[in-house]
């Protein structure tokens, strides 16, 4: 199962008004593919609205290990928990293609969210995206083939390109993002993509993945949405 990063928007509770409000109130910004926007630990001074582009949100796990947590993009709001909690940065966020978007102050932010009652809202979102992230534990039964299946399906969703060969995934993950984010060792993951690459699933290059055949990989998916679409 694959964690759905994307169905909790806070944008989404936002009417046209206070979306346009709430984006006027920062400066935009633009960030390359493969930069740290915000570190773990760090304080929460600002939050960033995502309008254009992807990025990944990791966080250090026992011994030290780096666990994604998710992939992000378009209508996202990012540090906003730690920005109106006033706690550190609770994970590291790092785009994964060009991002674009607006930066907006942890205390306009505050201001904003009281003058228009929002603190009721914004906690249910909150809550229901640490529920989303906390699926991620019911990976660790699933094999590596399927969770990796899994990943790429999710990932052509949202970031994915069609050609006519198949979808195009470009992206600055390596294979030990993958690995992280599906649980597994890098040798493991290796190892399934030469067996995809082989069997003609996918092909591989520098910062692009295409996968040629998505309905194999529904069938080796262990997630049943993918079997149903």
């Amino acid at each position: 199962m694959v964690v759905d990063d994307s169905s909790v928007r806070i944008m989404s509770i936002l009417d046209d008004r206070q979306r346009a409000a709430l984006e006027g109130l920062g400066s935009p910004v633009r960030f390359p593919a493969g930069e740290t926007i915000f570190w773990e630990g760090q304080p929460s001074r600002s939050v960033l609205i995502i309008q254009e582009g992807h990025l990944k949100i990791t966080r250090k796990a026992a011994g030290g290990a780096e666990v994604i947590l998710g992939i992000f993009g378009p209508g996202e709001v990012m540090g906003d928990e730690g920005a109106l909690m006033d706690e550190p940065r609770s994970a590291t966020v790092t785009t994964i293609t060009d991002v674009s978007g607006v930066d907006i102050s942890a205390e306009q932010l505050f201001e904003f969210v009281e003058q228009q009652h929002l603190w009721p809202l914004m906690y249910r979102t909150v809550v229901q995206r640490r529920r989303q992230m906390s699926q991620q534990v019911l990976l660790a039964h699933l094999d590596v083939k399927g969770r990796l299946a899994d990943w790429l399906l999710h990932l052509a969703k949202e970031v994915g390109r069609h050609v006519d060969d198949g979808w195009v995934i470009e992206t600055t993950l390596s294979q030990s993002d993958l690995a992280a984010r599906i649980g597994a060792s890098r040798d493991a993951v290796a190892i399934e993509l030469r067996r995809f690459r082989e069997q003609k699933l996918l092909s591989t290059a520098r910062r692009r993945i295409v996968l040629h055949d998505l309905e194999a990989l529904r069938r080796l998916s262990s997630d049943d949405r993918w079997k149903q679409g």
